[in-house]
């Protein structure tokens, strides 16, 4: 297992950051409009952020794209498409919304500049891939603003939001994102993080992510991919600190909740023969907790974005765009070769799997390929670019769940996106019922704007 670089230990960072920006003692949650205690914010705001990815909705988004298998209890319901809007009201509240890591974002974009504005607008935009990617068209426009009075926010259109996030992305790169984390001195060892080169990475992942509804996407995200991350020491992981309540989020669920997730079947077949598969299972359906395997520990790293996804999205885009066989291949095999080498196969079996690899067939084969292997690769780290990735590309083939329940999901199919939590019904109805309007329903077989069902 690599060094990893990132370790935020809040009452540290906290520490750290206020008495680098300011002295002064202000409630984050509610900042004069000149002062604001962003040590106070950052650490929270970070942590829920690499939360978001990997903790409920990641687990829901494991389970619905199959590298994760329901066995008992609301995993199993999960598995069945059984997924209602009481289920996923947590992240949105606080996770991302009412108390949650995007709005600590805003309250740090309001009232502060430079570098730490600048982080600030990317960590908005990561979470916003998120949101918009899980619900479509979600409130950003008018979101936390409930201190001046606006509480019912309109839903800002799928399309909007993308272009929101890219707008967010390169704001944050021309604003001195560059300093970073680094700029605070004993938050643990951020000085390898590549703060611009992690701004080009998630612009060419949410560029990519408009594949079906945007000529061009996979131009842009090429353009992106090629100016971020050069090998996962520049990658922003972010690993949780030893006490129970800060560890990974696989690790805390399957030690609160045992017998209830396993590693998906589908996953494993795919990964005959593949080194990594020990290092993400025992024989049996084990996950998380067991020594030897590399992202259900306490303190397995979430990185925002990876190198390795990055070299995948190059390869996917190379071969979209009419580049080579041999310069999509080398790319893909320079993102399977990180990935390996990062979980922990050695070299030689790393070299070995890799030099098998092979681009061959149609437009279509080749990216089917490269998705099955980024798909493998995206355990345990990204399962919400899973589930993009399957959404926008029909890849890996995966085979609905014949034990699918039709409540919230008539046609059985896989999950197109979420519902809006409960919530958002009984406290902003009015423009709840007009994103629904707009969307065409309010089912988890509906279609977003930017994964029509063209695959």
């Amino acid at each position: 297992m690599k060094t990893i670089k990132y370790i935020l230990s809040i009452v540290l960072l906290s520490s750290v950051i206020s008495c680098t920006i300011t002295d002064v003692n202000v409630d984050p949650d509610n900042p004069s409009a000149d002062k604001i205690n962003a040590g106070a914010v950052y650490p929270g705001m970070i942590t829920q952020t690499h939360r978001n990815s990997v903790a409920l909705v990641g687990r829901i988004a494991g389970l619905i794209t199959q590298q994760f298998d329901g066995l008992d209890a609301q995993q199993l319901a999960y598995a069945q498409y059984n997924i209602g809007e009481s289920d996923i009201d947590d992240l949105w509240d606080f996770g991302l919304y009412g108390a949650g890591a995007s709005k600590d974002c805003f309250v740090l974009i309001q009232n502060t500049s430079g570098e730490v504005s600048a982080l600030a607008k990317l960590y908005m935009a990561a979470n916003m891939g998120v949101t918009t990617s899980c619900w479509g068209d979600v409130p950003y426009s008018e979101a936390f603003r409930g201190d001046a009075g606006v509480l019912n926010p309109v839903y800002d259109t799928q399309e909007s939001v993308y272009n929101e996030i890219q707008t967010l992305l390169s704001e944050s790169i021309s604003e001195g994102v560059a300093s970073g984390i680094g700029a605070f001195a004993g938050a643990g060892d951020a000085s390898g993080i590549d703060w611009v080169k992690t701004a080009h990475a998630l612009k060419a992942r949410y560029y990519m992510h408009l594949t079906s509804v945007d000529s061009g996407a996979a131009q842009k995200a090429l353009t992106e991919a090629q100016q971020a991350l050069t090998s996962t020491s520049e990658q922003p992981d972010f690993i949780y600190s030893t006490p129970a309540q800060n560890a990974n989020p696989l690790y805390l669920f399957d030690n609160d909740r045992p017998g209830t997730l396993g590693i998906g079947t589908t996953l494993k077949d795919m990964m005959v023969g593949d080194p990594r598969l020990p290092l993400y299972t025992t024989d049996g359906e084990d996950f998380a907790g067991v020594e030897g395997l590399f992202w259900g520990q306490a303190n397995s790293p979430t990185p925002l974005i990876s190198y390795w996804e990055v070299k995948f999205i190059e390869a996917e885009a190379i071969i979209r765009t009419g580049g080579t066989d041999a310069a999509a291949l080398a790319a893909l095999q320079d993102a399977v070769e990180a990935n390996m080498l990062y979980v922990g196969v050695d070299a030689i079996a790393t070299a070995a799997y890799v030099n098998a690899l092979t681009l061959s067939g149609t437009e279509a084969n080749k990216v089917e390929t490269i998705i099955n292997e980024k798909y493998k690769a995206l355990y345990g780290n990204a399962p919400i670019e899973a589930w993009v990735d399957y959404r926008r590309t029909g890849f890996p083939a995966l085979v609905d769940n014949p034990d699918a329940v039709g409540s919230v999901n008539p046609s059985k199919i896989i999950p197109r996106r979420f519902l809006y939590p409960i919530t958002e019904r009984t406290t902003n109805g009015a423009n709840y019922n007009a994103a629904i309007s707009a969307q065409g329903g309010h089912l988890l077989d509906v279609d977003m704007w930017a994964f029509p069902k063209n695959n």
